[in-house]
Formats: structure tokens, C-alpha cells, sequence
């Protein structure tokens, strides 16, 4: 039977013997840096080169039956993977720094530079850590969705491989997404993951029986219909957990510096109606109450939406206040009327922070200027 840590030290020499001083770090993780392997097992093993240094040491080849990977892992890609932002989901890439074990490196400084990514791993796994591992699962949501739209074009266009490889990726993905609200990683590979798949907290009922629907489906309709529902279930699962991060705050702290930009919308769209430009108008008037909701969404329910959310999600504050639906009137392209609810918001927005202490920043003259950059920013004695 083939020692593969021998293999491993023809790799580290011929490693530091071409390239030398460039090479930071030899490093392995899977099975063997976890204790787990069986006979059968291969090596995971990768090296850490300074950047732009040592492309060409990656290799791959097959001794006794066992495949090596001789992979590259610059520093970037590793800080990308220890922040939860690589492009290879942090449910299955973040062991790959978190349970490995080094089998060379160049000094101590880099030694201290892998344990701090390993630390930081550690960190995002800690209850201070949520937020952020909640924002990383929305925005994570984002490829979900996009992979969900390939599994529409592959069933649309009767391609049944190219649909049963992307519902691989959109399971990777939706899976990833309750990983980062879950704030965990997994160790193995998807057969042996499912246990802790399962394990999750945050997670839909019937996961397990979903991803059995779109990896082992009866037919192309059950992989996409499941698919669907998986979507919609991930989808509700990321809401709570945003949701769970809620920290109302008042209005003059929101608000604060914020008529600014109800005016310059104001006067964007009400320009734009005068001349008839539908197109302008419309942008904008949504653009407006976007914004507005946004924040009123802050004080209403604790939290800043995103691009994640619907914006009938975010509506509550903004309905709650009696603010005119500019939508309607913008997606009617009826200008007049447009201008009339666009004059009428801005009326309404100044009532409402008046009353709450927000201040508006009009000025009647040059002269008011200083005042207000004093009452900011008062002059140090």
C-alpha cells in the first residue's frame, strides 16, 4: 500500500527545491488531517506560493489506484474562503483551513498568518459572529436564485444533463446558504455530510427529502418542482434569520441627513414629468420610495432591507405613515398624477420627521450655513 506522506515529502522537496524561497506553505486537510482516512483514501494537499509565484508547481497524478491533487492556494483565495466570501461554497471549503495541518512552511510569520485565517474561522462560528454570517448567506442567495434559473433553461430546452448538473450547483448553494445563517461547515463529502446537513438548526422540515427530490429525482419535473419549493422554503428560512438580527432604532439617528435626497428625487421626477419623460419619472419615483422604506424598515422593524428582499417585505413603515404609493402612478406612466403624490410625499416626509426631531437641513440663506456646521461640528475651545 502506497504511504501517501512519502508521496507527500517528494512533493514538499521538489516544491522547495525548484521554486524556494516563493513558497510559504504545504499544507493538508481532509480525511488523513482529520484522523478518518481508510486505505482508499486520497490526499488533500495544497500549497500556499507568495503571489503571482509558483503557478506551474500544480500537479495531478494516480500512484497505486490514488489520485493527488498538487493544487495551488494563493493567500487571496485562502483569506477569500477564511472570510466567507470564496466563489466555492464556505459549507465545504472552509475545512479545508479550518481542519488542516501543515506539512511545511517557509517561517514563522507565514506559520501565524494561516493559524490567524484558522482562528477567523473559528470566530465566524461565535454568536458576535451572526450578522455578518447572515449577510453572507443573503448575498449567497443571490447565486441560488441564478442557479435555479439554469435549471428553468435546461428543462426548457429538454437538456436533462445540463439539468441534473445544475441542480448539483443550486443544492450546493441553497445548502450553502443555511451553512452561513447556521454559522457552520462540513467535514466530509455530500454522502457523509448529510448527518450534519441534517443537524442544522435553521434549516426547512423537509430538507432531506427536497434534495433527495432534485439530486435522485424520478423525473425532470419532480427535480424542478422540488427545486421550487427548496428555493422558497431557503428563501423563508433567510427572512427569520434577518429578521432575528432586528435592532430598532429612532428616527433622528436614521433619518439623520436624509431630506437631501427626498428633495433631489423630488426634483428629478417632477423635472422629468413636466417634459414628458416617462422612463425618468418612473425610476425616479421608485428610487424614492425605495429609500424610504429602506429606512423606515430600520425603525419599524430593526433592520435594514437588501437587495434580498421583495420590497413589499419592507412596505409596513412606509404604508404606516400614510406615504402615497408612487408605484402605481409611475408603472401607469401617468405623469400628472405622478406629480401630484411625488409633491404630496415630500409634504408628508417633511411632517413626519419634524415630529420625530429629524432635522431637514433647509436653509434660507448662505448666512444659516455656518450655524448648522457649528451645531455639527461645534468649534473646540
Amino acid at each position: 500500500m502506497t504511504d501517501v506522506f512519502k508521496i507527500a515529502d517528494i512533493l514538499v522537496s521538489h516544491a522547495v527545491q525548484v521554486h524556494g524561497n516563493d513558497i510559504a506553505l504545504v499544507v493538508y486537510h481532509g480525511s488523513y488531517a482529520l484522523g478518518t482516512a481508510k486505505p482508499t483514501s486520497d490526499l488533500d494537499i495544497y500549497y500556499v506560493p507568495d503571489d503571482g509565484k509558483a503557478e506551474s508547481l500544480c500537479t495531478t497524478f494516480v500512484i497505486d489506484n490514488l489520485p493527488f491533487d498538487f493544487g495551488c492556494m494563493p493567500w487571496k483565495v485562502l483569506e477569500n474562503i477564511a472570510n466567507a466570501k470564496s466563489r466555492n461554497p464556505w459549507a465545504l471549503s472552509a475545512s479545508q483551513i479550518a481542519n488542516a495541518k501543515v506539512l511545511y512552511c517557509r517561517s514563522e510569520a507565514d506559520l501565524e498568518r494561516y493559524q490567524a485565517l484558522k482562528a477567523h474561522i473559528v470566530e465566524l462560528t461565535r454568536p458576535e459572529s451572526r450578522g455578518y454570517m447572515v449577510e453572507r448567506g443573503l448575498e449567497e442567495f443571490k447565486n441560488t436564485l441564478f442557479q435555479l434559473g439554469q435549471m428553468r433553461l435546461a428543462l426548457a430546452q429538454n437538456d436533462l444533463p445540463g439539468l441534473h448538473w445544475t441542480g448539483w450547483q443550486f443544492t450546493n448553494s441553497a445548502v450553502n446558504c443555511l451553512a452561513l445563517i447556521n454559522q457552520t461547515y462540513f467535514t466530509k463529502g455530500w454522502g457523509a455530510n448529510m448527518p450534519q446537513i441534517l443537524a442544522m438548526q435553521q434549516r426547512p422540515a423537509d430538507l432531506e427529502t427536497m434534495l433527495n427530490g432534485i439530486l435522485l429525482p424520478h423525473s425532470p419535473s419532480q427535480a424542478m418542482e422540488q427545486a421550487e419549493q427548496l428555493a422558497l422554503e431557503v428563501r423563508k428560512t433567510l427572512l427569520e434569520a434577518q429578521a432575528s438580527l432586528a435592532e430598532p432604532s429612532e428616527a433622528k439617528d436614521v433619518f439623520v441627513n436624509f431630506y437631501f435626497d427626498v428633495h433631489e428625487y423630488k426634483t428629478k421626477a417632477l423635472s422629468a414629468c413636466e417634459r414628458g419623460d416617462r422612463l425618468t419619472a418612473s425610476a425616479a419615483a421608485f428610487d424614492l420610495q425605495r429609500l424610504l422604506c429602506v429606512l423606515m424598515n430600520k425603525v419599524e422593524k430593526g433592520f435594514y432591507s437588501t437587495d434580498f428582499n421583495l420590497l413589499g417585505e419592507y412596505f409596513d413603515g412606509y404604508q404606516k405613515a400614510g406615504f402615497p404609493d408612487l408605484t402605481l402612478f409611475a408603472a401607469q406612466g401617468n405623469l400628472p398624477a405622478l406629480a401630484r403624490q411625488v409633491q404630496l410625499l415630500d409634504e408628508k416626509a417633511r411632517e413626519w420627521c419634524t415630529s420625530r426631531s429629524v432635522e431637514l437641513n433647509i436653509l434660507e440663506n448662505e448666512a444659516a450655513l455656518p450655524q448648522l456646521l457649528n451645531r455639527r461640528n461645534p468649534a473646540r475651545n
